[in-house]
């Protein structure tokens, strides 16, 4: 019997890329832990670059390929507004990866695919715990962040902490 406060479903909608749903879910579970998050519901979907253009256009009026959409659900804040991510919060939201992306990026950047395809599910879940990369200085602290999640696992990433994953370097 699953005694996690967290619920996370993945799926994968791509053939680009090998996805380690267990590797995937043991990270996310890390995360939420790590942001102190009571409670989850987490849906990873995992989709090509033409399928994330399409829900990019949809929902943000983007009409490109992105990295990572990340959609708050549902969120039932913590007790003190002022703790940080997503402490003490009820979750419900969703990040949505596009694994073709990470392939073509990860060679840019000199590490393995599904390392970059782990950013973009990280920094999709962040974004769910309330992190912002609108303004340069939280944006500096949300890379910050990501590089310590990621070193947990024994992977660097190896954008400039000042980019964002899908700024033009």
């Amino acid at each position: 019997v699953d005694e996690s406060p967290y619920q996370i479903e993945l799926t994968n909608q791509q053939d680009v890329l090998s996805v380690d749903g267990d590797f995937l879910r043991a990270v996310i579970q890390e995360v939420l832990r790590a942001e102190q998050v009571r409670a989850a519901e987490i849906s990873v979907v995992v989709l090509d670059n033409a399928a994330i253009h399409e829900l990019n256009r949809q929902y943000l009026g983007h009409d490109y390929p992105t990295d990572v959409l990340s959609f708050l659900l549902d969120c039932e804040p913590g007790e003190r507004a002022d703790e940080p991510g997503g402490a003490g919060k009820r979750i419900e939201g969703e990040v949505i990866v596009s694994a073709e992306m990470a392939r073509d990026r990860a060679e840019e950047f000199g590490w393995r695919p599904v390392d970059e395809l782990v950013l973009y599910v990280v920094h999709g879940l962040l974004h769910l715990c309330g992190y912002d990369d609108q303004e340069e200085r939280d944006r500096r602290r949300m890379r910050a962040h990501e590089k310590e999640i990621l070193r947990n696992w024994n992977l660097t990433p190896r954008y400039d902490a000042s980019l964002a994953p899908d700024d033009p370097a």
